[in-house]
């Protein structure tokens, strides 16, 4: 497993959805998870720092683990299933353990909220990779990134 953070959330120019971009801990490694665009805006929320007036789906989750003594531990991806990869969030209360299948795309909500780490089976790595063109046929258009607002159109 390597363990990621996220670095920023980006637009695919060629399916026209979201990426969440994924930075390993060792330099010039990236990789994207593709996210719904629902998903990638509760992301951009909590990157952003923005208090919505009522609690996002994510938020209230976040809230019952921490209001009932659960703590996340770490999300995991883990495999590929035909078109879709497979996450879970591994998770404790006190002294048990517990695991839970969950999309990719809402582990990462709840990491990014709960401060937890990402991980990543090396598996999983070559389907992920991300790169990015900088050239004038730049396949993605960056929506946030590490703490900068791009000034571009909000999902």
């Amino acid at each position: 497993m390597t363990e990621f953070a996220i670095h920023g959330v980006a637009l695919d120019k060629t399916t026209e959805m979201p990426l969440v971009v994924l930075r390993a801990s060792t330099p010039d490694m990236f990789i994207g998870i593709q996210v719904g665009p629902s998903e990638a805006s509760s992301i951009i929320v909590e990157l952003e720092g923005v208090q919505p007036p009522r609690p996002l789906t994510h938020d209230l989750l976040s809230q019952m683990f921490t209001r009932h003594g659960f703590t996340l531990e770490h999300v995991e991806v883990y495999g590929q299933l035909e078109d879709r990869f497979l996450s879970r969030l591994h998770y404790t209360r006190g002294f048990k353990k517990f695991t839970m299948e969950t999309r990719p795309s809402d582990a990462l909500a709840l990491a990014i909220r709960l401060e937890a780490p990402i991980f990543v089976d090396e598996s999983c790595i070559p389907s992920l990779a991300f790169l990015r063109n900088d050239s004038n046929g730049s396949r993605t258009d960056f929506l946030y990134l590490e703490n900068q607002q791009i000034n571009s159109p909000i999902l």
